[in-house]
């Protein structure tokens, strides 16, 4: 698709030199190309599902991009789109490149049987517009849960134990083979998906924690905590029915011993109730999930209620 000097055209290999250019000029951060292969190749070997904006003269000046991720849907496989880097330099901005770049993305990925396209967007991104275009429809709130940590002095503190792991440990898989069921629509969090969104990102640094009995071997949770300078996130987290509260109970602990404050997480709005039991305050997360509106992909009603992410479903946490 072309106009004014601009083809509109679905990535080809080498276009990540402008991307992280343009990434640059938008951001005003460094993407290196290794971010980038890390994002948007190591995720999903098979294909680049990104689209660019190529002007005749300046080269790439408008890319929106999608990480394609393994999903469980309604106790099927599947395989999802998480919408991000959608930017366009400040010379080229307009709502016609905004349309054909929205678009042409995905319906390459509706022709390959990818059922949903979403994100998790921040204050600089194109998401007015896109909303109000009917590009994005906003499906939810992210919720946050904030707790200054105590310790926990009940019976969790001897019943169960709380070991760093290996990402090759093949209870991860067992872990969960036993919690998809109980989702209805999630991003499948089994060894290979934590390996590469944990242990393999280029510049976070992630611990990843399980929970067993003291007297048994088998997983029954599992915690990915990242450290800041004031606060500890649990980025992410997976349990079994009923193992919610010793999961937190021994992160807390854990957080505690560090001498970190706070403990924070982000979680979907069915999940607030249980939250708000094991004694976080809640708020807005000052991000919302939308929705690409393309044909095909499922609908709003299919995803509210009932998608749990956490903070690792983001691609900048």
């Amino acid at each position: 698709m072309t106009g004014n000097a601009i083809l509109i055209r679905i990535y080809k290999d080498g276009d990540e030199e402008g991307i992280v250019k343009l990434f640059k000029q938008v951001f005003g951060r460094e993407m290196s190309l290794d971010e980038w292969r890390w994002k948007y190749m190591e995720s999903y070997p098979k294909k680049v599902y990104s689209s660019v904006a190529v002007h005749k003269d300046f080269g790439i000046v408008g890319h929106y991009g999608g990480v394609c991720l393994p999903l469980i849907h309604k106790s099927n496989q599947a395989r999802g789109l998480v919408i991000c880097d959608v930017m366009i330099h400040a010379k080229f901005r307009g709502i016609k490149t905004l349309k054909l770049l929205s678009s042409i993305m995905p319906r390459e990925a509706v022709k390959d049987g990818i059922i949903i396209g979403y994100g998790f967007p921040n204050i600089n991104t194109l998401l007015k517009p896109a909303l109000s275009l009917g590009l994005y429809e906003k499906v939810e709130d992210v919720l946050e849960g904030n707790k200054d940590v105590t310790f926990n002095n009940n019976s969790t503190r001897y019943a169960f134990r709380f070991l760093p792991l290996n990402y090759s440990d093949a209870r991860i898989d067992h872990l969960w083979g036993s919690c998809k069921s109980n989702l209805s629509l999630s991003v499948v969090r089994n060894r290979q998906y934590l390996e590469w969104r944990y242990k393999n990102h280029p510049f976070h640094h992630y611990e990843l924690w399980g929970l067993r009995k003291r007297f048994g071997r088998r997983l029954l949770g599992i915690a990915i905590l990242r450290k800041e300078k004031d606060r500890v996130l649990l980025i992410d987290f997976l349990s079994i029915k009923d193992m919610l509260k010793p999961l937190f109970n021994k992160v807390e602990n854990y957080v505690y011993s560090t001498g970190m404050k706070t403990l924070s997480l982000w979680f979907p709005p069915f999940m607030e109730k249980k939250i708000i039991a094991l004694g976080f305050s809640t708020n807005n997360a000052h991000t919302s999930i939308p929705r690409t509106t393309y044909e095909g992909f499922i609908t709003r009603e299919e995803m509210a209620g009932k998608f749990f992410y956490t903070m690792g479903d983001t691609d900048f946490l």
